[in-house]
């Protein structure tokens, strides 16, 4: 036998030992559990909002109502409210025996100038493009 036969048998035996073993994705696949597949909740193809924003200004109303007599109930002198220009919240707090503001969160002065603000708003915008 000549030398070039011996090799081609040697590396044609290391091709048939290499096929019989998996590879090591293959080895990994055998080891690892078989997940079932995840079914995808049922997902409609189109959400519907049902939004009412004088409804929920209502509900809101009505939760600041009955936390400004839970606080009269309880002898605290604590006012919540809403500022409608600004649609942010307002917290009073007010001497108990004289009923004068002992201070408001925020601050009126600010209030005021958040006010002006949102009236001067438009003006600093440009209007040549």
């Amino acid at each position: 036998m000549s030398a070039d036969s011996i090799s081609g048998m040697n590396a044609a035996a290391g091709r048939a030992a290499a096929a019989q073993q998996p590879s090591p994705a293959a080895a990994l696949e055998k080891t690892a559990p078989v997940k079932a597949a995840a079914k995808a909740p049922d997902v409609p193809e189109r959400a519907e909002i049902n939004y009412d924003p004088k409804q929920r200004r209502q509900e809101l109303q009505d939760a600041i109502d009955q936390l400004n007599e839970q606080m009269r109930k309880n002898g605290r002198a604590l006012e919540f409210g809403v500022d409608e220009q600004l649609n942010r919240f307002v917290v009073t707090v007010k001497n108990s025996q004289t009923g004068s503001v002992v201070r408001q969160v925020p601050d009126e002065t600010l209030l005021k100038v958040a006010h002006h603000l949102e009236d001067v708003k438009g003006l600093m915008q440009d209007d040549h493009i």
